[in-house]
């Protein structure tokens, strides 16, 4: 969950000359739990008040100040190159509750768990792959667009949390298809999960597209993509698509997905450039299939459906849209999507949540998914407030 500077207070309380400020209070201003989130610091920041250099960067060490229990961290650069420049840390905090983090400098420290995990994969055509331990998803690229197949829509995989499937996925399908057997398939429930979400030309779970005439018109399948961040706590990756044509306008898109540890939802940033007309509308969408239905629990806000699987013995596959009123999106279902429509000039960023659950993991219910999906509002309306202390 990204937290902008501003939100950042900083409190000196008094103290001897010398003193080093090293503790980051964090506060919950809702009065609710909060599940596990990333939340982001100015690097700077971090070096300034913990009196280190650039060089000492990697070393930082983050603990629970009560407990002493080692809080995962992770350096992240914002920009596609350059070094880096946010602190990030995975935290979880009770309602109205408070956590004071304090640091330390630790080159030898052991190595922190991997939460994240995402990868190219040009032994299936291209695909692009990622996953936390709640979801995975995967997007195609041009090997499978060569053969027919067109699809700019986000593919859910069903899981058992906590769990990763990507690497086992691919392989059991390989040795499948090298010894003839169908039961090796991703498509079957191994006990680990499977997939049986059908993307096709759907917007599958937050895909984009224009959207003009109450249709969808979007692109192909992506043509590069670009990893900006791989773990431990966040995994960010920045894919482009080929121009397209809307109305006799040329656009293109670029759009930033991150997926963070303990989340459900992907936070994507996508920018269309497009000449000749001041704005577009443009969408992003979650698939509605046949027996399913859309939601909106929060008009402008929140489209949620709780969807059936291409497997009919495979429970129920949830998927939602997040955007906070900052974004003025509008929500409707059209073209066989939940979606919003945000209108932009050329070049103006919109930014959204997309993800799934499923009912045979920790979403068992369609009012456990909205709940989820409100938590999640309501927190990304509420960030966590953060100051510093000697």
């Amino acid at each position: 969950m990204r937290i902008r500077d501003a939100w950042i207070s900083i409190a000196f309380a008094a103290a001897l000359p010398g003193a080093v400020a090293q503790e980051l209070v964090l506060a919950n201003p809702i009065d609710v739990d909060r599940p596990q989130e990333v939340i982001e610091i100015s690097l700077g920041q971090v070096l300034e008040h913990l009196h280190i250099t650039s060089t000492q960067a990697g070393a930082i060490i983050a603990e629970d100040k009560e407990t002493g229990k080692r809080i995962a961290t992770q350096l992240e650069r914002s920009a596609t190159q350059g070094t880096a420049d946010h602190l990030l840390l995975l935290v979880q905090l009770r309602a109205h509750g408070q956590e004071r983090i304090r640091f330390r400098i630790d080159p030898n420290a052991s190595q922190q768990r991997t939460l994240v995990f995402g990868r190219a994969v040009p032994e299936r055509l291209d695909d692009f792959a990622w996953e936390n331990e709640m979801v995975a998803h995967r997007i195609y690229g041009p090997a499978l667009e060569a053969t027919g197949e067109i699809s700019s829509g986000i593919d859910v995989w069903s899981k058992r949390a906590p769990n990763f499937v990507v690497d086992s996925f691919y392989k059991r399908a390989s040795e499948g298809e090298r010894t003839n057997n169908p039961g090796l398939s991703y498509h079957v429930d191994n006990g680990q999960g499977l997939d049986s979400y059908d993307v096709g030309p759907s917007r599958g779970c937050g895909g984009t597209a224009a959207f003009a005439n109450g249709k969808l018109v979007a692109s192909k399948n992506f043509t590069g993509i670009h990893i900006l961040a791989n773990g431990p706590i966040r995994f960010s990756f920045e894919v482009a698509y080929a121009p397209w044509d809307v109305k006799g306008v040329g656009v293109t898109e670029t759009k930033r997905i991150t997926l963070d540890a303990g989340m459900h939802m992907n936070r994507i940033e996508s920018t269309f450039t497009f000449h000749g007309t001041p704005t577009l509308d443009l969408a992003a969408g979650i698939a509605v299939h046949a027996g399913a239905h859309a939601e909106f629990p929060e008009a402008g806000n929140i489209a949620s459906v709780w969807d059936m699987p291409q497997d009919p013995s495979a429970g129920r596959i949830a998927t939602g849209l997040i955007a906070t009123s900052g974004e003025h999106a509008r929500t409707l279902e059209a073209a066989n999507n939940a979606v919003m429509i945000f209108t932009r000039h050329s070049g103006e960023p919109f930014v959204y949540f997309a993800g799934s659950g499923w009912s045979k993991a920790d979403m068992p219910s369609a009012a456990d998914w909205n709940n989820y999906l409100r938590l999640q509002l309501k927190m990304l309306e509420n960030p966590i407030e953060m100051r510093w202390s000697r």
